[in-house]
């Protein structure tokens, strides 16, 4: 029991050794950074940026009109491809009528 205690503190004695220790980075000064593409101000960059402010601006202050208009959107193209499909079928029932004559 004695020579298990003994052990068991040499064990914990190695893994205290070696978690204490701190790893050190070595810092490379001798690297130079690529140089960086230079953002030219045009006129169209600057619209493009705006628009894009504008659109961001927009959806951060009305989230849920954004939502519900892209839902009434999405509600007017069904409606649509239902009338469409309603027509369709018009046509192809008074066929078969004109067919069967």
């Amino acid at each position: 029991m004695k020579t298990i205690g003994i052990l068991m503190f040499v064990i914990l004695a190695i893994l205290l050794i070696f978690t204490g220790r701190e790893d050190t980075q070595e810092v490379d000064t001798t690297t130079t950074q690529t140089p960086q593409k230079t953002y030219l101000d045009t006129p169209t960059n600057t619209y493009k940026r705006q628009v894009e402010a504008l659109s961001i601006s927009n959806t951060l202050q009305n989230p849920v009109n954004s939502y519900m208009d892209s839902r009434v959107d999405a509600i007017g193209n069904s409606r649509k491809s239902v009338n469409v499909a309603n027509k369709r079928m018009k046509e192809q029932d008074k066929a078969m009528e004109d067919f069967i004559k």
